[in-house]
């Protein structure tokens, strides 16, 4: 992958599940050469997750874990060993940038500067590396509850939603990805690395722009709308005699209403 933009990088990747993997696959997808590490004691988490093939659980074969760590390279380290403690101070010595999600206090950046000082340190953690409630645990459905996504989900007299999938965390996958790049490129003009502080629900907070204007601006507080747009009409989902349309016509609805047969 000589040939590819950002191949002359070299990135550490020390997290699992799917925040940290995502980001550093985007990266790989581009041409960085991306070392996984993974503890001996069972890897990745992500590797205990299916979909697995013929529903057979295998650590090698688990749907998600392939998905995020292609184009990687991967070693095992026990970084408790003073041997696996020396490797991966060699490996921090020659690397551009290490990726963790293992929560705050698991890094000290200034310690790893010592031995790089043009590292970039790129930690993703629910509640971020401080503040009141940054040691609190964390999982993709309370992202969405307090980031305030689930808020706006689903239909007004009825319980709030969980968007499928582990979304909060691809979204902070991608908010990683996207702000490590803009730190190599500030390297690049200062010869420094920093700590990149990804926080998962604040990534959540940061995508809700309608509901945020509407308080700021008269303190109105959004509700569910569920498939219907808040501001918008019509755009919603209709049912239909062989199964569902999507209406967006505001801004033509004489049309519209001429073609539903709407007189």
């Amino acid at each position: 992958m000589e040939d590819h933009p950002l191949s002359d990088l070299r990135i550490l990747d020390l997290s699992q599940y799917v925040s940290g993997p995502y980001c550093t696959k985007l990266l790989a997808d581009f041409g960085a050469e991306v070392i996984k590490i993974e503890s001996p004691n069972g890897g990745d988490i992500s590797r205990r997750c299916g979909p697995f093939p013929g529903d057979i659980p295998d650590p090698e074969q688990s749907g998600l874990f392939l998905h995020l760590n292609t184009n990687k390279k991967s070693i095992t380290l026990d970084l408790r060993t003073e041997a696996g403690d020396k490797l991966f101070k060699q490996l921090i010595s020659k690397t551009d940038v290490l990726v963790e999600n293992s929560g705050p206090s698991a890094m000290d950046y200034e310690s790893l500067q010592d031995l790089n000082p043009s590292l970039i340190l790129t930690s993703i953690s629910y509640f971020g590396q401080d503040g009141p409630y940054c040691d609190w645990r964390g999982a993709d459905i309370v992202a969405q509850a307090l980031g305030g996504i689930m808020k706006l989900t689903g239909l007004p007299d009825r319980e709030p939603l969980k968007i499928a999938g582990p979304q909060a965390e691809y979204q902070a996958g991608l908010n990683a990805a996207v702000a490590t790049m803009t730190a190599l490129y500030l390297r690049d003009e200062t010869g420094r690395g920093q700590h990149i502080d990804i926080s998962v629900i604040e990534v959540l907070a940061s995508i809700l722009e309608g509901a945020l204007l509407s308080y700021t601006y008269d303190g109105t507080l959004r509700e569910r709308d569920g498939a219907r747009h808040p501001t918008i009409h019509p755009s919603t989902i209709l049912p239909c005699k062989d199964g569902y349309i999507h209406v967006d016509a505001s801004t033509d609805w004489e049309t519209f209403a001429r073609f539903v047969g709407i007189p």
